[in-house]
Parts: structure tokens; sequence; C-alpha cells
């Protein structure tokens, strides 16, 4: 597989995210105001949600998405394809501004420029290429990890009351979003990772139950986050935790490099998709709808 295809791949599945957060916010506030309540609270439920066509049309293609991902995870370094995935917050801003109503100042204009440089900076400096055999256990320990995160989906099962109202806050909304940030790390680790003898054996590969737990595990503990009303944070923080911690596990378990006399480039270049995320995360977010 070559990387012009991993970029590629990277790139659609950036796009795909972020036409698909935009779905999501359309059909969650239309569920909300037929649900006669405010689109910022979470109101909607998830009965109200699974009747709204647009979002689910936005979680299939994020699925969709997660799926083309892996495919550029096959030959580019997590920390490159992790920063490219975030460059989706600047496709949901510029989409927004006509779907969601979404106002898009100099700052924000500014951002989406940054975005799109830092990306050409770490795309053009990630070293392509299959990763180094990972130390032992690692396989074994995100699999725990991966388990770890499903079950957390279920500690708060909303019977007790100041737990629920905790989680339907910023602050637990944040916490489930770097929950949902580590998960996804996980699964992009293990995508890596994963080196099926045949397509009979992808089934026998624990790298590969890492992925799929840890991805289902990643996206209900996003979903989660977003029904509270911390919608901000937990954007901002969900691609700020995969972007650092996936790019670190990379680097540190799996020998990801970057070209020779790119690194300065490269960190700057995940310096400014991080800062673009953090500032588009909130129009995107917290915008009404047009009209």
């Amino acid at each position: 597989m070559s990387a012009a295809l991993g970029l590629t791949a990277a790139l659609v599945a950036s796009l795909a995210y972020g036409v698909a957060s935009v779905l999501q916010a359309l059909g969650a506030r239309r569920a909300a105001s037929a649900g006669g309540a405010a689109p910022t609270t979470g109101g909607a439920g998830a009965v109200g949600l699974a009747r709204q066509p647009l979002y689910l049309a936005g979680v299939v293609l994020d699925g969709a998405a997660w799926l083309v991902s892996l495919v550029a995870l096959r030959t580019l370094p997590l920390f490159a394809v992790q920063a490219l995935l975030a460059g989706s917050l600047a496709v949901t801003a510029l989409l927004g501004a006509r779907a969601l109503g979404v106002r898009l100042g100099r700052v924000e204009h500014a951002a989406v420029v940054a975005a799109v440089a830092g990306l050409a900076l770490v795309a053009a400096g990630a070293q392509p290429g299959r990763p180094q055999p990972a130390p032992p256990g690692t396989v074994e320990a995100a699999l725990g990890l991966a388990v770890a995160l499903a079950l957390l989906v279920a500690v708060p099962a909303g019977t007790s009351e100041r737990p629920r109202r905790w989680l339907e806050g910023r602050t637990g909304a944040l916490v489930l979003s770097c929950a949902a940030g580590v998960a996804y790390s996980v699964a992009a680790l293990c995508a890596r990772l994963v080196e099926p003898a045949s397509p009979l054996g992808l089934l026998t590969e624990p790298a590969t139950w890492a992925v799929v737990i840890s991805g289902v595990a990643g996206t209900l503990l996003y979903g989660r986050a977003l029904s509270g009303d911390g919608v901000v944070a937990a954007t901002a923080a969900l691609w700020v935790v995969e972007v650092v911690v996936g790019g670190a596990a990379g680097l540190l378990l799996l020998g990801d490099g970057v070209r020779p006399g790119w690194a300065t480039p490269v960190v700057i270049g995940v310096g400014l998709a991080l800062a673009a995320c953090v500032q588009l995360a909130r129009p995107a977010s917290e915008a009404q709808p047009a009209g």
C-alpha cells in the first residue's frame, strides 16, 4: 500500500468526519426542537435522535470515516493521521457557516488557514512505512485498556441523580471526551499493529478486538459527552487527546518517524493544527441553525 493512498485515505476521512459532524448537529437540533428542548442541553434523548435521518446519516458517515482512516494507518505514522483527522474541524466550521448558521470571524478564518498550513507540514514531514514491532505486552495492555474504557460507558447508568447531573455538566463532558480520545488512540495504535496471516486470521488477532472494542467505546463515550452542555470543551478535548496521546504512542511504541530535517516543521504543524482545533471547536459546536 503506497503512502499516497494512505494520505488520500486520511484526507477523505477528515472530510467525511467534518460533514458527519454537521449532519449530526442538524439532526440533534431538529430532535431537540421537536421534543421542546433547548438545542444545547442535549434534551432530545436517544429516542429522539434515532428518529432523525440526518443524525443517523451522520453516525453512519462517522463510521465510514473511521474505517477509511484505518487504511491510512497502514502506511502513515499515528501523529500524521491523527493530525489530519483533526483537520475535520476546519471542514465542519466552513460547512457550518451555511448549514448551521455559524458566523466565522477573522479569528476563525485565520484558524482555518492555520489548520491547513499545519496539516500540510505534518503530511510533508511524516515518514511513511509500516511500524516497528511493538514492545512485548503492548497489544495485551491495549486490549485491557479497551475493555476498561468499554466498562466505563456503563458506569454512570443514570440511576443516581448526582452522577447524572455531573456528567451532563462541562466537567463531566470534558472527562468523557478525554476518555473517548484515549479510546480512539488505542484503536489507531492497534490498527497499525494488525498483521493477519489471512482474512480468517484477522478474527484471532488480539489487536483486531482491541480496535473494535476501543472504537465502539470511543463512539459511545463521545456521544455521552455531547449529550451535556459541555460540547465546546468535549470537541476540543477529543482532538487534542487523539493527536497528543495517539501521536506519542506511535513515536514511543511503534517507532513512527519523521523525514530527516523535518522534525521542527512537524512540531510546528502539530501545534498549529491543535491551536486551530481548539479555536474552531467553539463556533462549530455552539452555532445556532440558520434561518
